[in-house]
Parts: C-alpha cells; structure tokens; sequence
C-alpha cells in the first residue's frame, strides 16, 4: 500500500522552522514519502518581504530538491495577487498549482498519496491527485484580525475546504470549536516540542559536560536575561516588553528572530539600553541561545490574531526546563503550574524576576518531563492513529 504526502504547506521549508516542517519530517522518518510544496507567494509578497524574494528566487533555481532519503521541496511559481480578496482570482491560482504540481506527483511516482494542506483557499485541490485521504491541518486563523471583504472572502474559501476534507486538525481548543461545526472529523492536535533537541539547553548540574558552548551572540551579554524566541511582530506586545525593560533596569531582554517593523512598533523597545535585538539563527543554534536565557517570555498581546494560537514556543521552553512567563492567552492556561501567566502589565513585569527566584533543578526536570508528552513525535501518532482509523472505516464502507 502507498504511503506517501502531498503536503501543501504556508511556509517555506527554509524559512521559519516550525509545525510544518517538523510534522512532516516525522512523517518521512516514518517511511512516507513526502513531496512539501512550499508557500504560495505573489507579487506583493516579494516586494513587501525582501528575505522571502531571495529565498523564493533561488528555490526556483533549485527546482525540485530532496532534503531526506524520502522527502522532496518544490516551490510554487509566482501566483495572481488577490487571492483572499477574489474568489475568481483564487480558482485561477489553483488551477496554475494543480498543473504546475501534478508533474511533480508524477514524476516522484505518487499515484494515491494522502493530501495534507494548511491554506484555507485550498478546498479546490481536494480531488485533483488521485488521494485516498486529505487532511487539513489548520494551525493557522487566516481571518483572525482582517476584515471587510478579506474577512468574507478567506470565511468563504476556509467553509469550502472544511466542508470537503476527510479530516481535519486543529491546533488549539478555540479553533477546534469553529471547525468542527464544518466537519465532524476535526481533532484537537496542539503544537508540540522537538524535545530531544531543545532538551539540550537544559543545564544538569549533574551532567555539566553535556551543556551546550556558550552562544557567541548572548556571550557578552551579563545575566540575568529575559528571553523571547520567534518572529517580532503584531503577535508580540511591544510596548509590554518595553515597560518591562525600564521597570527591570538590571535585567537584560534578549529577542531572537526576524523583526518586523511593517507591522510592530518597535520604537519604545529600540530606545532600551537592556534590550538586545540579535536576529534569526538557524534552527540548529536556537537551544545554545535558549540555555543563557535565565527566564523565557511569551509576551503575546491580547486579542483576535494570538486568542487562537497554539504557541509552539511555549513547549520548546518547557522542553528547555525554562522558567516561563507568559501573558494569559487560552492554550497556556492548562500549564499554569509550570508557567506564570499574568493579566496585567504589572504582574507580568512582577513575575519576571519572581520566576527566576522561584526556580529549581526539580522545577526544571518536571518541565522537561511535561514537553516530553507534548513532543511532536507523539502528536504525530495521534495524527498518524487518526487517519488510518478514518481509512480503514472509509474502506469498509
């Protein structure tokens, strides 16, 4: 019997590492064979996010790229613009990916494979490839914090591919509530941790020659530090951080990864002396910079576009054995005992220093024991459990 994935993902494989890359490479560990399509992407993508147009430009140069024994990358050619504001538009553009794509199924061989997609314009694709299973993965919500036509039009496409999946997953308790008044086969399947890789910034005093080489980048900066890993964008409350950084002079407040001025106002966080912008890293060296962090933050602000969210970050922290402060969103409520979650500025300003003081090497252990429950491996079984119960159901019909 064929096992293989057609996987159309809303990232690019070499972009920001995160749940698509990480479900599927289990899925090819496990012997499928994956085809991962990556982000579709318009004009106005490339001129609004200068990174992903080199990224883009030499993707298309690379054309077709194994990146393991059993796992291929393609990435689409330039699409119309005005997909989430035109259904019209959007039929173009999946008719464009289904006969720019099929040669690809093609030639990888792929004659029945299981269709896994994370766009909601998507539903057009279901019934295109021969699949024995589609799945939609819904990680994200498109039309949380747009409005007007955007709103209707993404409303619209998501009802069409919720209405026609086999089976969908959904990565936190609000979003499974929405879908699964679409389709009875939805399941909650939160984010999850590469355990045995953030595992490594944990710091066992009884081990101390397995603890990471200080990370050139925080070498120089003097403890103790508050850290945040992950894009800094609308999802990140900046002017929290800010209050934060003048109310904790003595603190040092180190963000990694991408800025993005277009959509957050970095201007208050820039004028703090303890505030420490270092930029992305590659996946591999995030635990070394994870390990100098005394305290990790997920300062997500409050509101439409984080209220749904799964954030994978938090259980990378945990798998780190991190102390954790978090601002109260609904997915990190059920880790209350291991995170401290605060509703107001002051008390998160309040429990920075207070979870550093409150720390432990049991406190730190129990946190690695909890990522170890929500690592991606196991979220991959109940996935993987899943859809073969929905097959073998299906076949018996």
């Amino acid at each position: 019997m064929e096992r293989s994935i057609l996987c159309f993902s809303s990232t690019d494989w070499d972009g920001i590492w995160g749940s698509r890359q990480q479900v599927m490479l289990r899925f090819a560990r496990r012997g499928y064979s994956v085809l991962f399509v990556e982000r579709p992407a318009g004009p106005e993508h490339l001129l609004r996010y200068p990174d992903l147009r080199w990224r883009k430009l030499r993707r298309w140069r690379e054309g077709l790229r194994s990146v393991a024994g059993n796992l291929w990358i393609a990435s689409l050619p330039l699409l119309l613009p005005g997909r989430y504001y035109s259904s019209a538009i959007n039929r173009i553009n999946q008719r464009l990916t289904i006969r720019w794509s099929s040669r690809y199924v093609s030639k990888l061989g792929f004659s029945s494979p299981i269709l896994w997609l994370y766009n909601p314009e998507q539903g057009q694709l279901i019934g295109q490839f021969g699949e024995r299973l589609s799945v939609y993965h819904c990680i994200d919500e498109f039309a949380a914090g747009t409005a007007g036509r955007k709103r209707r039009v993404i409303s619209a496409l998501e009802a069409e591919l919720l209405c026609r999946a086999d089976i969908v997953f959904a990565n936190s308790s609000l979003t499974y509530e929405n879908k699964r008044l679409f389709n009875e086969h939805t399941y909650r399947i939160p984010s999850g941790a590469d355990v045995e890789h953030f595992a490594r910034a944990f710091v066992d005093p009884e081990r101390p020659s397995a603890a990471l080489p200080l990370h050139p980048a925080v070498a120089e900066i003097p403890h103790p530090i508050a850290g945040y890993i992950g894009n800094v964008d609308n999802r990140i409350d900046t002017e929290l951080l800010a209050t934060a950084a003048l109310e904790l002079p003595d603190w040092q407040f180190v963000l990694v990864g991408q800025t993005y001025p277009q959509s957050a106002d970095l201007g208050a966080l820039m004028r703090c002396h303890n505030v420490h912008f270092l930029g992305s890293f590659p996946f591999e060296q995030v635990p070394a910079l994870v390990q100098a962090m005394d305290v990790c933050l997920l300062p997500y602000v409050p509101g439409e576009v984080t209220r749904y969210r799964s954030p994978l970050k938090l259980y990378e922290y945990l798998a780190a054995g991190k102390p954790i402060v978090s601002t109260d969103q609904p997915e990190v409520g059920e880790f209350s005992a291991w995170v401290k979650i605060a509703v107001t500025p002051e008390e998160f300003v309040a429990a920075i220093p207070r979870a550093l003081e409150d720390d432990c090497l049991q406190k730190r252990r129990g946190r690695v024991q909890v990522a170890q429950i929500h690592s991606w491996d196991r979220r991959v079984d109940e996935m993987e459990r899943l859809m073969w119960a929905y097959l073998e159901t299906k076949d018996a019909r």
